[in-house]
C-alpha cells in the first residue's frame, strides 16, 4: 500500500492480564474451532527502514476477531514477500515481528498508536500491503560501584512515564523487565521505541565494613543514571528510532543494609510458618518478582531479617493446604537504612465471588475456555506468585453449568471476563444491584454468593466513515467513544472507546455498553483534521447517541 515505508513504528502494548504475567491455569480441554476456508488474499512485502533491503523470515500475522479469532500466520521468502491466502472476508489486524526490529502493526505511524484494521471482502486480493520495520533503539553502558569499579550480575531496566494502573508513572518497557550487566559491569537493553527513558540499576550484594570497631552490612540502593536515589534527579535519555544511546552510565549508591521485625500473624492470631521479602516489577505487559530475604516464624508470631539492602519491597507471609483454610499477607515497605522495628503483618482469608455466568434467556453459554476474573487498575490484584496458598487467586474458569468461584480477591476489584467477538457483559447482579461498574471492596474471609453476571450476544455495533472537508476517505482517523458522563472516564471503563479507520475510511465499534448516551470524535491526524458525527435513526443532538443492545448506528 502506497506510503507504507513511511510510518513511524511503535511496539505493541501488551494487554494486563489480571495477574500482570503470572502464571494462569490451563484453559479446560475443548476443541478449538477449525480455521474458515475463504476466497480472499493479502500479499506485500517486508523491508528494513534503514536500508530498504528486503527481510527474510519476518513473520507475518493476521487476525480477525469477529470470526471467531481467525488467525494465519507466514514468513516472508528470502525477497521479503509473503502471501496471506484463503482467507474468509473480514476486517483484520496485522502485526509484522523479526528479531532486530520493533513489532509492527498495519497502520501505525507513531509509538504507542493503535494499529488500522484492514477490510478485505470476498475474493478480493489486496497487493502491496507492504511494511518496513526499523531497528530497534537501545541503551547500552555500564554499572559501577561508588569507587568506578565494574559490578557484575546488577539488573538495569529501562522506565518511560506511561499511564499506568490508574495513573501516570514511570513502567519499566522494553524487550523485557531487566538485563544484568556482564563481568565487565555492561548492559544493553533492547527493543525500545523513540521516547525519553529513565535507567534504573538493583541489585542484592551485600558487604560488611568495620566503622569505628563496629561491623555493620552495606548494600546498594536502586540507582537512577547517573547517581541517583530520587526519580525526580534522574538523567532522562532519548532514544531515537533504531539508534543505540551509549555510555549511560550508572554509579551504584550504597547504604546500610537493614533489619525488618516484627509479628506475622493469620486473622485468627496464629503465627505463619515464614515470611519474606521481595522485589515486585509490574510493567506494560510483564510481571516479575524475585526473593531477597526471608526468616522463620517464632511460635509467638515474632520474625526477624537481616542485612536487607535500600529499595522497594514487598513483605509477604501465606498458608495453604488442603487441610488449611489458606491465607495470604503482604505489605509495600521501604528501606532506607533505618531499621524498621514493630512491623505488624495481619493475614486475611480474602475474598470469595460465587455465582453464575448467564445468557439473557436464563441458560449457561455454550462458549469454550471462559473465565470470570476480577481486576483492579487502582490500587493492583496481588499476584499469585505473592498470595501462594490461593489456588489461581482472583480467576476463575466457568463450568459447564456456567457456575464459578474466584478465591483470594483481595484489594479493590472490579469483575470483568474475557469473551469471544460478538459477545458482551450486560450486567452483573448481587442482591439487587449490578455491580459490575462499581469497585468490588470485600473483608477478609468475606463471601459474596449468588452473584449473576449476564453476558448478551445482541451487541451494539457504533460505525461510520471519516472524510476530509472534501469528501474523501480519512484514512489516517483515530475515533473515540466515550460517554457523556465524565465520572465513567475511569481506567479500563468499558465507557471508552477508540478505533482506528480502515483504508477506505470506515471504522466500527463494538460492544459498548447497552442503555448509555454516548459520544463520538474523530480525529484525522494527517495535515489537516476532520471529523465524524453519529446520527441517531431517531432525531437527537448531533454527536450524540443513545446506544442499545444489537442497535448499529451508521454515519
Amino acid at each position: 500500500m502506497p506510503g507504507v515505508r513511511r510510518w513511524l513504528l511503535c511496539l505493541l502494548a501488551a494487554t494486563m492480564a489480571a495477574s500482570l504475567g503470572a502464571a494462569q491455569p490451563p484453559p479446560r480441554d475443548r476443541p478449538r474451532p477449525p480455521a474458515q476456508a475463504g476466497s480472499a488474499a493479502i500479499r506485500g512485502r517486508i523491508f528494513a527502514a534503514d536500508t530498504g533491503r528486503p527481510l527474510r523470515r519476518a513473520r507475518i500475522a493476521a487476525l480477525a476477531p469477529e470470526l471467531a479469532g481467525e488467525s494465519r500466520t507466514v514468513s516472508t521468502d528470502s525477497d521479503g514477500r509473503y502471501e496471506l491466502t484463503g482467507l474468509p472476508a473480514g476486517r483484520y489486524a496485522i502485526r509484522v515481528t523479526r528479531s532486530g526490529y520493533l513489532p509492527l502493526r498495519y497502520g501505525q505511524r507513531r509509538p504507542l498508536e493503535q494499529g488500522k484494521p484492514l477490510q478485505l471482502l470476498d475474493r478480493q486480493t489486496l497487493d502491496n500491503v507492504d511494511f518496513s520495520l526499523a531497528r530497534m533503539g537501545l541503551i547500552s553502558g555500564r554499572v559501577v560501584d561508588e569507587f568506578g569499579d565494574p559490578i557484575e550480575g546488577v539488573n538495569v531496566m529501562a522506565l518511560r512515564l506511561m499511564f499506568f494502573n490508574g495513573r501516570r508513572q514511570f513502567v519499566p518497557t522494553g524487550g523485557g523487565p531487566s538485563v544484568r550487566t556482564d563481568d565487565a559491569g555492561q548492559y544493553r537493553l533492547l527493543g525500545l521505541e523513540p521516547g525519553s527513558y529513565l535507567v534504573a540499576a538493583s541489585t542484592r550484594e551485600t558487604w560488611t565494613v568495620n566503622r569505628d570497631g563496629v561491623k555493620q552490612v552495606m548494600g546498594y540502593a536502586s540507582t537512577y543514571a547517573p547517581s541517583t536515589t530520587r526519580l525526580t534527579d534522574a538523567q532522562r535519555v532519548t532514544v531515537s528510532l533504531g539508534k543505540e544511546v551509549s555510555n549511560t552510565d550508572v554509579a551504584l549508591q550504597p547504604g546500610r543494609a537493614a533489619r525488618i521485625a516484627g509479628r506475622a500473624v493469620d486473622s485468627h492470631g496464629r503465627p505463619f510458618a515464614q515470611v519474606e521479602v521481595a522485589r515486585e516489577v509490574r510493567g506494560n505487559g510483564f510481571y516479575s518478582i524475585a526473593g531477597v530475604a526471608s526468616a522463620s516464624v517464632t511460635a509467638d508470631g515474632t520474625f526477624a531479617i537481616d542485612n536487607v539492602p535500600p529499595g522497594d519491597y514487598i513483605l509477604s507471609a501465606s498458608r495453604g493446604g488442603e487441610s488449611d483454610v489458606p491465607e495470604a499477607a503482604f505489605m509495600p515497605i521501604t528501606v532506607d537504612g533505618t531499621d524498621l522495628d514493630d512491623l505488624i503483618v495481619i493475614g486475611s482469608l480474602g475474598g470469595t465471588i460465587a455465582g453464575q455466568v448467564l445468557t439473557e434467556s436464563g441458560a449457561a453459554p455454550a462458549l469454550p475456555r471462559l473465565q470470570v476474573t476480577v481486576r483492579d487498575q487502582i490500587v493492583g490484584q496481588p499476584s499469585s506468585v505473592l498470595v501462594g496458598a490461593f489456588k489461581n487467586p482472583g480467576t476463575s474458569d466457568v463450568a459447564d453449568d456456567g457456575a464459578f468461584t474466584i478465591n483470594g480477591v483481595f484489594g479493590r476489584s472490579r469483575l470483568r471476563m474475557s469473551l469471544p467477538d460478538g459477545w458482551a457483559i450486560k450486567s452483573a447482579h448481587y442482591e439487587g444491584r449490578d455491580i459490575l461498574d462499581t469497585p468490588i471492596e470485600m473483608r477478609s474471609g468475606e463471601t459474596w454468593s449468588g452473584v449473576q453476571l449476564i453476558i448478551t450476544d445482541r451487541v451494539s455495533t457504533v460505525a461510520g466513515h471519516v472524510s476530509d472537508e472534501r469528501g474523501h476517505p480519512a484514512v489516517d482517523g483515530t475515533i473515540v467513544v466515550f460517554a457523556v458522563d465524565a465520572g465513567k472516564w475511569t481506567d479500563d471503563s468499558r465507557y471508552v472507546r477508540s478505533a482506528r479507520a480502515d483504508q477506505e475510511g470506515g471504522w466500527q465499534i463494538k460492544g459498548l455498553p447497552p442503555g448509555d448516551p454516548t459520544a463520538a470524535r474523530a480525529h484525522a491526524t494527517r495535515s489537516h483534521r476532520s471529523s465524524s458525527t453519529l446520527r441517531q435513526r431517531r432525531e437527537s443532538a448531533p454527536g450524540k447517541a443513545s446506544v442499545d443492545s444489537s442497535s448499529e448506528y451508521r454515519s
